[in-house]
């Protein structure tokens, strides 16, 4: 994602209360306040410098995505935020404290980074042991994670996780200078061009490889994928390392990019985008809750990444296609409301009907549940019984249609220009925590320790969506984040009082 963090940062401020009034904390608190969450999260959470998503409260048990080994460190928003949460800190304090701590995880990820410049979802610092962990232990959900079935042992883009740690070391050398980060950057960069198809689309996972079928169904990896933010992050790193760097062949990958969403667009009545499409450019089903079919989500993203591409360039090619999904999803929004079914995840290519993935009480021969693809919302159970509609529409088309007019009538390149920054100094601002200054700094036990319930997590064995989703009291990598980032917000707005 886009990084101007001092100007992120400066509107976020603007966002939070004045801290003078009466009552408030004071600087020196806030700043306490950081120092002893980061020192508690540096030297009793961390493990060389990385972070998983969830440690139990005793602190004997470990969660990323899904349960982890004590030799493993996580990324997927978890160890690469922390290092970005470090930097705000640094750049809004200038406590070379917290430079450093955002060096260990810079050298924490270097050390997992793929032998090409990529990242698995997780770097284990006992590497002997993890096909073993995959058979006993991350394999082991009756439904989806299908992920962690097979061992590749090659790097993945699925879920930002590449593009994320890219993302992050690109951010830690500009900031620090420091020449010994230039060279995983640049590798970094040049996994992902390296990982481009000609047509500028990106497999999910690369190297490529095609040895795991499953299901009845063929290897997903190396499908042209958009899904869980694939295409849509390497464009966005690429731009900004282009933007950072001024090396031209950044540029041209996100821009080729691009044009493979235009050459991707579904037909006349669904001219909007899938999660993955198959050599043919044609939807393709994935993994086995993944049909083929048409999705809201990655048809924002294209939407945003041709608007920044037209603001980019006033070249009107890349606003062309967008009217046309809007007018689909003005199409699902009616369908839905005439038809009263409930809210899916897909449509089904051509027909248009909506598509529903539901968990069957059968098997396959290895024990994994057999999920039914259906487009009869009858057959969708909540507590038992069919579910009904919620009554609202699919999508708030009339948000998405404005944006769009406003940004096709920006013709001159300075107006272009404004907006742009605008629109992506926006897109950077971390959501507000819904908890004041003074409760963020109490909820702190005498440790340093922010402990919280409901930590939601994956389950290895669960047999049911109960067991697979269990409520962990503990410390949780996101809440670390987003307190933090309140409180560093904070101390930019804050006066001392001491």
């Amino acid at each position: 994602m886009y990084k101007s963090s001092g100007l992120a940062l400066l509107l976020l401020t603007m966002l939070l209360p004045a801290l003078s009034c009466a009552g408030q904390p004071a600087r020196s608190q806030v700043l306490a306040a950081m120092k002893a969450a980061t020192r508690f999260m540096t030297d009793e959470v961390a493990l060389h410098g990385g972070h998983v998503w969830v440690v139990s409260e005793d602190m004997s048990r470990r969660w990323g995505e899904v349960p982890a080994r004590p030799s493993q460190i996580w990324l997927q928003g978890g160890t690469e935020r922390v290092g970005e949460v470090m930097l705000d800190a640094y750049e809004a304090t200038l406590d070379d404290y917290y430079l450093g701590v955002a060096r260990k995880t810079a050298d924490a990820l270097i050390y997992g980074q793929h032998l090409l410049g990529g990242w698995h979802y997780f770097v284990d610092f006992d590497p002997t042991g993890v096909p073993e962990w995959y058979e006993t232990h991350a394999s082991r959900f009756r439904f989806g994670m299908e992920e962690y079935r097979y061992f590749y042992g090659n790097a993945t883009f699925d879920d930002r996780v590449t593009q994320d740690a890219a993302q992050f070391l690109l951010r830690f050398y500009n900031v620090s200078k420091e020449a010994a980060y230039r060279e995983p950057v640049l590798k970094s960069l040049e996994f992902v061009l390296r990982a481009q198809y000609p047509n500028g689309s990106w497999p999910q996972r690369f190297p490529l490889r095609d040895d795991y079928e499953h299901d009845g169904f063929p290897d997903y990896t190396s499908f042209y994928t958009l899904n869980d933010g694939v295409a849509e992050a390497n464009i966005e790193l690429l731009l900004d390392a282009y933007l950072s760097l001024g090396n031209p062949s950044y540029l041209e990958g996100a821009r080729l990019g691009v044009e493979a969403l235009i050459a991707l667009q579904g037909p006349e009545g669904q001219a909007c985008w899938a999660e993955q499409y198959g050599l043919d450019m044609r939807p393709v089903a994935a993994r086995t809750h993944e049909p083929p079919g048409y999705v809201v989500r990655e048809s924002i993203g294209a939407m945003s990444l041709l608007e920044r591409f037209y603001l980019m360039t006033g070249d009107k090619k890349y606003l062309d296609p967008i009217p046309r999904c809007l007018d689909w999803f003005d199409r699902i929004n009616r369908e839905s409301a005439i038809g009263k079914y409930p809210r899916p995840r897909y449509w089904e290519p051509e027909t248009n009907r909506p598509l529903y993935v539901v968990h069957t009480n059968e098997l396959t021969p290895e024990g994994y549940g057999v999920q039914l693809w259906t487009t009869d919302p009858g057959k969708l159970l909540c507590d038992d019984k069919p579910c009904e509609a919620d009554g609202k529409p699919v999508v708030d088309v009339a948000f998405y249609r404005s944006k769009f007019n406003e940004i096709a009538a920006l013709t001159t390149p300075a107006a272009r220009a404004t907006y742009l920054d605008e629109m992506l100094v926006q897109q950077s601002l971390q959501p507000l925590h819904n908890e004041s200054v003074a409760d963020i700094i109490a909820a702190l036990d005498a440790r340093g320790a922010w402990i919280t319930d409901g930590n939601l997590v994956n389950q290895s064995n669960a047999q049911s969506e109960e067991e697979l989703h269990p409520l962990i009291r503990g410390i949780s990598t996101s809440t670390f984040v987003k307190r933090m980032s309140a409180l560093i917000a904070a101390s930019k707005n804050s006066e001392e009082r001491d």
